[in-house]
């Protein structure tokens, strides 16, 4: 028998219950809790702990992101494999050596050629052969280029497992710790005691995962799946690894679709069919509040556009430009969505093509009272980008429909910036159909209270 919610109280409550089950019968409970990337495992996990512990449980959280292996071991590890055989002497020293050069190196370059000398030079004692050497550390650059962090063999499932069955014993365990910053593990001071507490939860992506599963040699346990849809997923994963990795927008978008949806769909999805509870948790009202900047804008809106013509007539016109924006939704989110995902392309030749430039999302504008429009931004790829991800339009839209989103609608926008006694306006049309217009800071306020009027006129002798 399954359960699934789409509130996390609920979700809360009935691991509640089924932990109080579980107690009857055993001396501590085990909480799994498993989910696509982003969709909020630890979130969750971190409310369920807040909750056991009113109801007057001692509970600990594990995480298995901590049982990532780092760069320096997942790299060698992938070459040790698919180059010679899974059988090389020496591996974990030559990890461990390799850890010493690339850990203070930046994320995208730990592998970059420069630093694969540094490399080859330190682990040269390790090779009988010289060819073998070669062969080694051309592949490392070959396994960097195609890094998958979303796959079992990135994490110590087994590691994991041996120490839950201990915390089960009542032992301690030395907790672990891995830096996003370093892409590494870290040494950590923090000791868990089992016999300190009731209910072990554990999350991560492969908490179902069977090697997991496996190392707990057959241990009850009580099996949540966390998931969510796939404009939630994106944007989390996105603007997460932007504030709390080394890794840039370009690489982390790159991955995404090469990568992380496809280890999805193979290697975490078919463990929801074993989850005893399943959560759909969807982003929340906080989360699109968030965002790398603020705009603030004060604008009117306008049904008509022949009454732009008396304030486009009075005015110096800077400057005209062209774009086509495509905006990504999913089933079921509602037209009037706030949660905007949007692909901006420009055009150079009055509107006749069009070339992909930006990907922006904007979140929820603030609560006023006054007609500014205050949001959050988080520009995902700015102009120049694009190209580093994709090699066109096409193959963008692909990769989004691939994901599951859905593409439209598709709006055409001529951007007017003009100067009206003073102040600079932008006059925004879209589809040849609605109008708005937006004043920048500062703004007079007898300019802005004029064109209010003259807009007003202009719309009564069109009626």
């Amino acid at each position: 028998m399954s359960f699934t919610y789409h509130h996390i109280d609920k979700w809360m409550t009935a691991n509640l219950d089924l932990i109080e089950e579980q107690l009857e019968t055993q001396k501590k409970a085990v909480v799994l809790i498993a989910g696509a990337s982003s969709s909020g495992k630890s979130y969750c996990a971190s409310f369920l702990e807040e909750l056991l512990s009113r109801a007057g449980y001692k509970a600990v959280t594990i995480s298995l992101d901590q049982y990532n292996v780092g760069v320096s071991h997942i790299i060698p590890n992938k070459v040790a494999e698919h180059y010679f055989g899974g059988k090389m002497e020496h591996l974990r020293e030559i990890s461990d050596t390799i850890k010493s050069v690339i850990k203070p190196v930046d994320f995208t370059r730990k592998y970059e050629k420069d630093v694969l000398a540094a490399i080859r030079e330190k682990i040269a004692k390790y090779f009988s052969d010289e060819k073998d050497l070669d062969k080694f550390v051309n592949a490392l650059y070959t396994e960097w280029k195609v890094l998958n962090f979303d796959e079992p063999s990135v994490y110590d499932l087994k590691e994991a497992g041996g120490d839950i069955l201990r915390l089960l014993e009542g032992e301690k365990v030395r907790a672990k710790s891995y830096s996003k910053v370093y892409s590494e593990r870290v040494d950590s001071n923090v000791v868990i005691d089992g016999s300190e507490c009731d209910v072990i939860l554990v999350e991560g992506i492969y908490a179902l995962n069977s090697a997991l599963v496996d190392a707990l040699g057959g241990i009850k346990t009580i099996k949540n799946f966390i998931d969510s849809n796939p404009k939630t997923l994106f944007l989390r994963r996105i603007i997460r690894d932007y504030t709390s990795t080394s890794a840039s927008s370009v690489f982390t978008i790159g991955n995404y679709f090469k990568f992380i949806v496809p280890s999805y769909v193979s290697t975490i999805l078919p463990c929801k069919k074993n989850a005893d509870v399943v959560l759909y948790n969807e982003m929340s009202f906080s989360e699109m509040r968030e965002g790398q900047l603020y705009t603030t804008k004060l604008e009117l809106s306008i049904d008509r556009l022949s009454v732009l013509q008396p304030l486009k007539k009075n005015a110096n016109v800077l400057d005209v430009t062209y774009s086509k924006d495509t905006y990504f939704s999913v089933e079921g989110e509602s037209s009037e969505s706030n949660n905007i995902l949007r692909l901006r392309s420009i055009s150079h030749d009055g509107g006749k093509t069009y070339e992909p430039s930006s990907l922006v999302h904007k979140g929820l504008p603030k609560i006023r009272l006054d007609s500014k429009v205050i949001r959050p931004i988080n520009v995902f790829l700015k102009e120049g980008e694009f190209p580093l991800v994709w090699k066109d339009e096409e193959s963008c839209l692909n990769d989004f429909l691939s994901a599951g989103f859905l593409i439209g609608p598709v709006q055409k926008k001529v951007k007017t910036h003009l100067i009206y006694k003073g102040q600079k306006i932008t006059v925004r049309e879209v589809d040849n159909r609605v109008a708005y217009i937006e004043f920048d800071d500062p703004v007079n306020p007898k300019v802005l209270i004029e064109i209010h009027a003259l807009l007003t006129h202009a719309h009564e002798l069109s009626e």
